[in-house]
């Protein structure tokens, strides 16, 4: 056992046997080994802390670089060429300015664009599409058969450009824009009857060729006035065929165009039936006819829910003897005949039954095969008709009957002859 003299030599021992201890060592001693265990403690929160930080840095990090790859990839523009190209899909996108907008409507917004090489495209922006709906209703295989469509009369699509979110189509440009633009605008009046009777001869071939030469058959759904443009020969090209049930399928537009076709081009059994196939578009095609002839747009001229196949039927009876009531005024010399011929294919195309109508074949068949003049001692009969607009270049010369009209005879037009021309290709 020990006793006190085994801790002598040891002034600062204390305790038991050995003394008391001062305060001031008991406490200071007491006092140091708290602090070293608060350290502790701090240094193992520390550890935990940062532990946990550098976990959630991690989380953030890898979700930061999916959303950078989800980004990139929606970013990554590819493009489908239908015919060889000297352009990339940075060219495309750099048309798409708010300067460069030629067009807007159901279909999508239209940008004029020249690219490197100096040609010019025109680029159309469809709505964007509901995620994976691009692939979902087949539209890239459906735009790979419209790119292959080639016919002289229908616009060339060149290529398109897509992403996961944009689609971009791009056709050729048509410097004279579409016909509604041109026949009821400030240069309607300079559209001549042989041109307009032109247009809708090469209008008729392009529907036709959609209709009876692909396969499977393409019904445009929007056919109009605006729908045909124009090249610098003024030459008929169909645009936007097919586009219509892209976006119908997919629900990206709300637009009427988008499912059955525009007012006042759109065919009476649509109301009941809700489809549309191509005794659809033959109507409408009737419409742009009776636009030609009349020079006025489809509604918005007539009253209140009066279109240009009611109004015309009002005025005319359907009687193509009667079409000088419905004539565009802006015309200063016609061919009687010829105008004659065109409203009865016009009238034929608005049949209200879907049935009655002509198939676009026998509709070209009809419009080309013109019946021949009546008999007269100078080959010709003329009534005279002023333009509103008179302008020593607005004269036509035809083999065929002409109309004019003297002014002493504006009052008494003279009425139409009792025995009509024979039709020489009634249906």
């Amino acid at each position: 056992y020990f006793n006190y003299t085994s801790f002598l030599g040891n002034p600062e021992l204390c305790g038991p046997y050995l003394g008391p201890c001062k305060d001031g060592v008991a406490k200071g001693t007491h006092e140091t080994h708290v602090k070293g265990g608060l350290s502790a403690s701090l240094k193992l929160l520390l550890v935990i802390g940062l532990l946990v930080f550098s976990i959630l840095f991690a989380v953030a990090a890898i979700i930061k670089a999916r959303s950078l790859k989800k980004a990139s990839d929606a970013r990554a523009w590819k493009l489908t060429a239908f015919q060889r190209l000297d352009f990339t899909c940075d060219d495309v996108l750099d048309c798409l300015k708010e300067d460069n907008i030629i067009g807007k409507g159901g279909a999508g917004i239209v940008y004029k664009g020249s690219m490197p090489s100096g040609d010019q495209v025109a680029v159309k922006r469809l709505p964007a599409m509901s995620r994976g709906s691009s692939h979902d209703h087949g539209f890239n295989a459906e735009i790979q058969t419209l790119g292959r469509i080639r016919h002289r009369h229908i616009v060339r699509l060149l290529g398109f450009c897509s992403n996961h979110e944009t689609n971009l189509l791009v056709y050729e440009y048509m410097p004279n824009g579409s016909l509604g633009e041109v026949l009821h605008g400030k240069k309607g009046g300079h559209l001549h009857w042989d041109t307009r009777y032109k247009i809708a001869v090469e209008a008729a071939k392009g529907l036709c060729y959609l209709h009876h030469d692909c396969s499977p058959l393409i019904v445009h759904r929007d056919v109009k006035s605006n729908n045909i443009l124009l090249d610098s020969e003024f030459e008929a090209h169909v645009a936007d065929f097919g586009l219509a049930k892209f976006l119908q399928d997919s629900g990206t537009s709300e637009c009427m165009s988008a499912v059955a076709g525009s007012y006042g081009y759109i065919a009476p059994e649509y109301a009941y039936t809700l489809k549309v196939d191509e005794k659809s578009d033959v109507y409408s095609f009737g419409v742009v006819l009776l636009e030609l002839v009349c020079g006025r747009k489809p509604v918005g001229e007539f009253g209140d829910g009066v279109d240009i196949v009611q109004w015309v039927r009002k005025m005319t009876d359907s009687s193509k003897e009667s079409v000088l009531k419905v004539l565009d005024p802006r015309l200063p010399s016609v061919p009687l005949q010829e105008v004659m011929h065109v409203f009865y294919v016009a009238m034929l195309c608005v049949e209200e039954q879907a049935v009655e109508r002509p198939t676009m074949r026998e509709v070209i068949q009809i419009l080309t095969e013109l019946p021949k003049p009546p008999n007269s001692k100078q080959g010709d009969t003329t009534i005279n008709e002023p333009p509103t607009s008179p302008s020593p270049d607005t004269t036509l010369d035809s083999p065929t009957t002409t109309i004019t009209k003297d002014p002493k005879d504006q009052q008494q037009q003279p009425p139409a002859p009792k025995s009509t021309p024979p039709d020489l290709l009634s249906i």
